[in-house]
């Protein structure tokens, strides 16, 4: 457990962090009322020591004793794009069938009546069982879960059990922390074992997909061409065939429709009747924060995106380049995460007018190489691309470029703020936006 969540009576967790050994804040954890820690850091200490190797092994499994984890009613949803997307669906189609349900994932928490800004994409072990008992207390037995790689290799969700478990897709991302695709794949797979899920609803969009599908052994059902199930969207209507089928309408486009089909699989593999879920359905609010949220009513459409892989760039700019004549893209690439996708992100962008490329999230690196990666692959793609560093100036000057066409601005999404030098800067770019369409 961080020092800034111990309470009175708290077992304080310190391990080793990404800059800093927990260790370090016994003394602030100490105040906040915590009476015992577990390490791996012998030592002598005021209050009771629980010495481990490896605490992050045992620290999911403590906290389900202590908070007394709900053990039915979880989904979880992992992949590199959409899962986002199809937990929030499912959580806002299990509250629509009258089933309270919380939510945790990276663009927000839901517990009980309030919503807040996530820390991280799935929480650390302690901080996630403590908020699922929120949960339960605040009268939501059910809850949808973000599970990134990330959390699925370092031990977050240890001590929990899905009922189903989703999988979305998988394309290139985070190769700083797994080198390999491969190895990206295998972290993702954890999730679909005996220890964690008791059914698996994998989405089989290209070639890993099929691995997943044919790897895992539990439960499973696959959700693609010539499975179990099929998923066809065609002119504002989405029809789930095979093992059961169903039919509703849906205006958010195909690229959110495939989010919204697997998370309509989950929830006919949890047991629930077809006809319920088209009922349901109809209450759903389609539109997640900052996935192709469109921010201005009039013209120039402008949309804000939180795309920030390859593949996801190409999706959203697939998506709005069938819808309009012209599309002007804002885009830029965080720093301190993989390289490598830089020149990818640039070059998914080859359906659009011309890309302007500023500034997201440089943290410790250079801003001005990050640009650079982005323009040199443009130019050799021949896209047409400008360079301008000031996020704001950056949309402002894709709004007065757009003429009849839209805006898309990939990377920012529904966050609030922009990573500079270990600073989070408060930033909100779909009220930046809107503001530049005012303007305009």
């Amino acid at each position: 457990m961080s020092s800034i969540f111990a309470q009175p009576g708290s077992l304080f967790i310190a391990t080793q962090g990404a800059k800093e050994h927990g260790i370090t804040f016994l003394s602030e954890a100490m105040k906040n009322g915590a009476v015992a820690v577990l390490t791996d850091r012998p030592g002598d200490y005021q209050i009771p020591a629980l010495i481990h190797p490896n605490p992050r092994q045992i620290a999911g499994h403590i906290a389900r004793e202590i908070y007394n984890t709900p053990k039915h009613g979880l989904f979880a949803v992992t992949g590199t794009n959409g899962k986002t997307s199809t937990t929030f669906y499912l959580q806002r189609i299990l509250v629509a069938l009258g089933r309270p349900t919380g939510l945790l994932s990276s663009a927000a928490q839901i517990i009980g009546d309030k919503e807040m800004l996530s820390e991280l994409t799935t929480p650390e072990a302690p901080r996630l069982h403590d908020l699922l008992s929120k949960m339960r207390t605040a009268g939501q037995p059910s809850a949808a879960v973000e599970v990134s790689a990330q959390a699925l290799v370092r031990n977050r969700i240890d001590g929990l059990h899905f009922d189903v478990a989703g999988f979305s897709n998988l394309s290139r991302d985070h190769l700083d922390d797994f080198g390999t695709m491969e190895n990206y794949l295998e972290a993702k797979a954890k999730l679909f074992t005996s220890d964690f899920a008791a059914k698996a609803v994998i989405n089989v969009e290209d070639q890993y997909g099929h691995e997943l599908l044919e790897k895992i052994t539990i439960n499973k059902v696959g959700l693609g061409v010539g499975l179990d199930y099929q998923a066809e969207y065609v002119h504002g209507t989405l029809t789930i065939s095979g093992k059961q089928s169903l039919s509703l309408p849906f205006d958010q486009g195909k690229l959110m429709a495939k989010n919204y089909a697997l998370a309509l699989v989950m929830l006919l593999e949890s047991g629930i009747a077809p006809g319920d879920l088209v009922r349901a359905s109809a209450e759903v609010n389609k539109q997640i924060p900052g996935r192709l949220e469109r921010v201005s009513p009039g013209n120039p459409p402008v949309f804000v995106d939180y795309a920030h892989t390859p593949a996801g760039v190409e999706s959203a700019v697939e998506e709005l380049s069938e819808k309009f004549r012209e599309l002007t893209v804002v885009l830029g690439a965080s720093g301190n995460r993989d390289q490598g996708k830089r020149p990818e992100m640039a070059r998914a962008c080859q359906k659009a007018r011309r890309l302007i490329v500023t500034d997201q999230h440089p943290r410790d690196e250079d801003p001005a190489l990050i640009r650079h990666a982005l323009m040199q692959a443009a130019r050799e793609s021949n896209i047409d691309a400008i360079e301008e560093p000031d996020p704001t100036k950056a949309i402002q000057k894709a709004i007065s470029l757009a003429g009849a066409g839209a805006v898309l601005w990939c990377g920012p999404g529904q966050l609030k703020y922009r990573e500079i030098q270990g600073s989070k800067i408060p930033f909100d770019a779909i009220a930046v936006a809107r503001a530049a369409v005012d303007g305009a």
